[in-house]
């Protein structure tokens, strides 16, 4: 059975779970396989249980709030009162049912804000590391061609709405060598490819904000250019964001954070 990325999404929390039968856990695993999106979806979905576990265990219930529920009659009627008995037992001496309370208070708490943070502007950012691992395994599938078609074919690929950003790297021995078009969460990413003796670098352009940074990245502000640039980083990959407009720029590469920087804040363009 071949999955969508709509079927896959309502799939993906009861695959994290393991509620799945063999068939429908059989079609999400190819599908998440061949999609990056989804399978960065996945990945949120990982993170966000095991941080909601983590915080859970260190968690407990003040022993004011245990005596308010403990003593609300209608959650334990007097008729009632072995159960009462027994469930006041249970709770003060069962690490697992303290536990399972302030588990489910955190829940409620943190649960909308973190799911918002990643599965809106995470999976996009991460498209920088993911597609540049995809690159150095040579997962990606590039069709190498000069300059001017890149930007051609990149530009039409987004009916002209915008186009990928053109620097003129070669005085860093890096020239553009092929371009792809990657799509996140139905937002498209113009990505170009630069190769040479400089080694590789990536970038990205594609429609959003500065909202798009990851939020524990490191922001400069550049005085001549009154221009924000996010930095962050991966495993050894380094990233630089910045906006352009409506557009956004992510230059991402291997090389050392502040060479990257200084370039990003050399080639951008204030709107």
């Amino acid at each position: 059975m071949k999955m969508n990325c709509d079927e896959a999404q309502e799939l993906i929390t009861a695959l994290v779970d393991q509620e799945l039968h063999q068939a429908e856990r059989s079609a999400l695993e190819a599908h998440l396989e061949e999609c990056s999106g989804c399978r960065l979806a996945f990945e949120d979905e990982l993170a966000l249980k095991r941080k909601i576990r983590q915080a859970g265990e260190r968690m407990y219930a003040p022993a004011l709030l245990r005596s308010r529920i403990l003593s609300d009659r209608r959650i334990f009627p007097e008729n009632r009162g072995l159960a009462r008995r027994w469930l006041e037992n249970l709770w003060f001496r069962s690490p697992l049912y303290q536990a399972g309370l302030a588990l489910a208070f955190l829940v409620l708490l943190i649960l909308p804000t973190y799911y918002l943070s990643n599965r809106i502007s995470q999976p996009v950012t991460l498209a920088a590391f993911e597609t540049y691992d995809l690159f150095t395994q040579g997962k990606l599938p590039l069709e190498r061609t000069s300059s001017d078609e890149i930007v051609r074919r990149l530009t039409q690929a987004v009916d002209g709405h915008f186009h990928p950003m053109g620097y003129d790297l070669s005085a860093m021995s890096l020239e553009p060598v092929a371009g792809v078009v990657r799509e996140i969460r139905g937002r498209k990413i113009l990505v170009v490819i630069y190769q040479g003796e400089g080694g590789s670098l990536l970038c990205y352009t594609f429609l959003g904000s500065e909202a798009d940074a990851p939020p524990n990245a490191a922001r400069f502000f550049d005085p001549d250019t009154k221009m924000n640039f996010h930095a962050f980083s991966r495993a050894g990959i380094n990233a630089i964001l910045h906006r352009e407009g409506e557009v956004i720029c992510i230059l991402a590469s291997e090389m050392p954070m502040d060479e990257l920087l200084a370039l990003a804040r050399s080639k951008a363009k204030p709107s």
